[in-house]
């Protein structure tokens, strides 16, 4: 215990010295950081009859600070450490306090040409070989679940769908006076996990993943993209004798013309990939053979329409990808439903039964999130997404979209709308295809612009509804529809004062085949399952906002999940929760 005051006493000396510092704009270090304050009573409705061995209410919360340390030792270099100090409510004089380094990174450029960055790095290229993809519930248009967004995005580092992760990364570019106009270059090299021990025999190998990036403008309307990356174990650091590799091969042409009222691009995005499992004899250094050995390939085109007021965007494309199609970087999802359990009420009913992730998990449980890259296709729940649960990378697809946004000059409102039909390439466990729909839409209304008021007045909703269907024998057919819809009101009551409203709804019907794979990706099995359920968040409070990263937020949710076939299964659950967060 006295250890621990001693490092929060030597912290928060460190703190203000840090705050003086500042405050005297010393050039070679500076500082700023984010600190929360978190608190949660969750309980179970009074309707819920059926389950009297969970406890009726529960409650947990902490604080966290977050200090983030640049440090300029010469010109064109940074060392940036994020240091944190979370403390659970409840622990008492230091007994929950936990202190640890969240990042670490150097960057700086050499000779003003050659960039580079060390140790935490976030990092994106193209759809198909590394990208981020943001998880498919609705909650981005919705102001009352920005406080559950921003925590789950900060907690798993999810920025601009790009993937953290730990390594070194250079880049650099070259301008010519003719035939031309500028090289771009970049490469990477990370490793996503290292080497553990599985039993007492056994190590595992160092997972890396490696990429480069060149593009090249080439004159002032065509512009060439090339990107790679690998996936791959480095067999030696460990005693297994099995590794995988899975390179990635991706180019793109980029073809714009416009007129000062509009810009049209078209594009072409093309490339294949491989994945194998190497098996080798570790004694004698010898390559024995290769295993599970998949190629595919995929192509996609679209033109876009963009009015340079910002005020029309219209996209038409085709896609298709292969069903061999394999992409670590881009087909790891954030949501693995069958991997983490919830950590609010994990079980339910007098059966003790382990309860499924509902909206409102999704929404505001940030410890269900992946931050790692998968070697193999990861399970996804049908019901929240069916027909892109990997992306636009997800492979067995083929067909077109559209998509587009409709901004008002004024900014009264704001239209968004995406329509895509989708067919598998092959059937999987028939020889027919799965057919897919796709219609999703969302709508803003700013109603202090169109009266003129001087407080908002903001109504958002929004619409995502997927359809799945395959014919041939009975035994084999399936027809499954889900729907998401979501609406809220974000009220100005006084200045800076917010009420806010909010109902998410989720319902599917009808039967699917979940796909079971073995540890080498492949599929061995499928199960047959009749969906029908509901699932529903009912979200008040109160938010006063000092300024967009500043604010207290006191919300009560209202959330569950029920079965059509299964009333006894069905549960609701309250809670309170206030969030004070402050970014510095």
């Amino acid at each position: 215990m006295k250890r621990n005051l001693l490092i929060l006493f030597v912290f928060f000396k460190f703190f203000l010295s840090c705050i003086s510092l500042h405050a005297q704009t010393n050039e070679n270090i500076w500082f700023d950081g984010l600190s929360r304050s978190y608190f949660a009573r969750d309980a179970i409705d009074k309707s819920v009859r059926d389950d009297t061995l969970s406890v009726k209410s529960t409650s947990n919360g902490y604080s966290m600070l977050d200090l983030n340390t640049h440090v300029n030792p010469i010109k064109n270099m940074e060392i940036f450490a994020q240091l944190r100090i979370r403390n659970s409510f409840g622990s008492f004089f230091g007994s929950g306090t936990q202190v640890n380094v969240r990042q670490l990174k150097a960057k700086g450029i050499i000779n003003n040409k050659i960039r580079f960055s060390i140790g935490d790095l976030f990092l994106k290229q193209s759809k198909f070989t590394l990208y981020n993809y943001d998880d498919e519930i609705l909650r981005d248009e919705n102001d009352i679940l920005k406080a559950y967004r921003d925590i789950i995005n900060y907690e798993n580092f999810y920025t601009e769908n790009r993937w953290r992760l730990h390594g070194i990364q250079t880049d650099f570019s070259f301008k010519f006076d003719r035939f031309v106009r500028n090289v771009g270059f970049d490469f990477f090299i990370t490793r996503p996990s290292g080497s553990r021990q599985i039993n007492e025999t056994t190590y595992s190998s160092d997972l890396l993943f490696s990429g480069s990036s060149i593009f090249s403008q080439i004159n002032k309307r065509i512009s060439l993209f090339g990107n790679y990356v690998n996936l791959f174990e480095e067999e030696s650091s460990g005693t297994k004798n099995i590794s995988v590799r899975n390179p990635v091969y991706d180019f793109s042409m980029l073809y714009h013309f416009g007129s000062n009222k509009y810009r049209v691009e078209q594009k072409i995005q093309t490339g294949f990939s491989r994945r194998y499992w190497l098996h080798s004899d570790l004694e004698n250094d010898m390559l024995d053979y290769t295993s599970n050995d998949t190629k595919g390939m995929y192509f996609e085109f679209n033109n876009k329409y963009l009015k340079n007021d910002s005020t029309l965007f219209l996209t038409i494309g085709y896609r298709y990808v292969d069903p061999n199609f394999r992409s670590a970087g881009a087909q790891t999802r954030r949501l693995d439903y069958f991997s983490n359990r919830n950590t609010i009420y994990p079980f339910y009913t007098n059966m003790s039964l382990i309860r499924p992730s509902s909206t409102f998990d999704l929404i505001s449980d940030e410890q269900l999130y992946n931050q790692n890259l998968s070697s193999v296709l990861m399970n996804f729940n049908p019901i929240y997404s069916n027909i892109l649960p990997y992306g636009d990378a997800t492979p067995n697809r083929n067909g077109v979209y559209f998509n587009g946004l409709i901004n008002n000059k004024k900014k009264i409102f704001v239209a968004k709308f995406n329509a895509s039909f989708y067919s598998e390439v092959i059937g999987q466990g028939t020889s027919e295809k799965r057919n897919f729909t796709l219609f999703k839409g969302n709508f803003k209304i700013n109603f202090h612009q169109l009266l003129n008021l001087e407080n908002e007045f903001i109504l958002s909703a929004s619409s995502v509804s997927e359809y799945t269907k395959r014919g041939g024998k009975e035994i084999s057919s399936l027809n499954l529809f889900s729907h998401q819809m979501n609406v809220s009101a974000n009220v100005e009551l006084v200045k800076k004062l917010f009420v806010q409203v909010s109902y998410n709804q989720i319902s599917a019907f009808g039967n699917e085949f979940l796909t079971q794979r073995d540890n080498f990706g492949n599929i061995n099995y499928f199960t047959s399952v009749q969906i029908d359920q509901k699932d529903h968040l009912l979200s008040s409070g109160l938010l006063y906002k000092i300024r967009d990263n500043v604010y207290a937020n006191i919300q009560y949710n209202l959330w569950g999940m029920k079965f059509a076939d299964q009333p006894y299964l069905d549960y609701n659950y309250n809670r309170f929760i206030l969030i004070l967060s402050v970014k510095l």
